[in-house]
């Protein structure tokens, strides 16, 4: 069995995910774990993403600022991180990347399925069960997350490929 990839290589695939998040819903919990990912791995982030860390860190850095230098008015609660949290346009942070990832794991679930060898509307249909939503949804993921189905089983995080016998455990 190849020895799996080190977790800079999934964390890479994951500030990727959360960057097209972010470029896509605005939703600044999907920049903020990029952030993170790049910081516990030494890696690179995408330029929308460190603007997306600049703005909110000059935001509460400036009140910061007003209030070290005696501007009572100046502070930092929890409503005004929120507000610039959200950019002040309104939105529930974290929502958009809880979605895209929940449609990314029932994309991954359905392909899981596919490569086991089990029939794509049946997959479907499990994968449907198993994540308590309907058909129509895991269709959309499946649209959403079209390359995951050029995957492979190590991409996938299956333990084997079941398309290769002389893997132990491997499908028969």
């Amino acid at each position: 069995m190849a020895p799996l990839p080190p977790p800079e290589y999934y964390a890479r695939g994951e500030i990727e995910l959360m960057a097209e998040i972010f470029k896509r819903t605005r939703d600044p919990a999907a920049a903020w774990r990029a952030f993170f990912l790049s910081r516990k791995y030494d890696l690179e982030l995408p330029e929308l993403i460190n603007a997306e860390i600049d703005r909110f860190t000059e935001a509460v850095g400036s009140i910061a600022e007003r209030a070290h230098h005696g501007d009572a008015t100046a502070t930092i609660d929890p409503e005004t991180v929120g507000k610039i949290w959200k950019g002040g346009k309104g939105r529930d942070a974290g929502s958009g990347a809880f979605r895209a990832g929940r449609s990314y794991d029932i994309a991954v679930a359905v392909a899981r399925l596919c490569i086991g060898g089990m029939p794509v509307t049946k997959a479907i249909g499990k994968v449907a069960k198993d994540h308590a939503t309907n058909a129509t949804n895991v269709w959309n993921a499946l649209k959403e997350h079209s390359y995951v189905r050029d995957m492979g089983a190590d991409e996938l995080g299956l333990p084997f490929d079941p398309n290769d016998s002389n893997e132990v455990g491997a499908a028969k």
